[in-house]
């Protein structure tokens, strides 16, 4: 796989900024081994187990006749729980969980998402 692990690290740094203490973790990960390759608040078993869910989550789509899964899904949890899962094409995942009191979704939908599809699309190699 051919990425500029720094630009990654930078990407989570700046949603860092963006998000504030909304945030609570994210990981970037190489969907094929399941290993994260930048972080905050890392989150080992959560990187492992949602390419699992998101591997079952495209067969149920595609199993069910829906249109296959896009760029990302989005989970409301009990309490003040979100979870965002991006995916990067078909190598790379991205996960963040998010204190939904804290963080604003429009911001988070309006300008975080698009800002990570880009930077983690400018940090591979052509």
């Amino acid at each position: 796989m051919n990425l500029d692990i720094q630009q990654l690290e930078t990407a989570v740094e700046e949603l860092k900024t963006l998000l504030k203490d909304g945030l609570l973790a994210a990981d970037i990960w190489d969907r094929g081994t399941g290993l994260s390759l930048a972080g905050y608040n890392a989150q080992p078993a959560a990187v492992a187990l949602f390419t699992q869910v998101t591997g079952e989550l495209a067969s149920a789509l595609s199993n069910s006749g829906f249109p296959a899964l896009s760029r990302y899904y989005l989970l409301d949890l009990d309490g003040s729980a979100t979870v965002m899962v991006i995916r990067h094409g078909d190598d790379l995942l991205q996960g963040m969980l998010l204190n939904n009191k804290r963080a604003n979704l429009g911001l988070l939908i309006a300008v975080a998402l698009p800002r990570m599809i880009e930077a983690v699309a400018k940090a591979r190699y052509a």
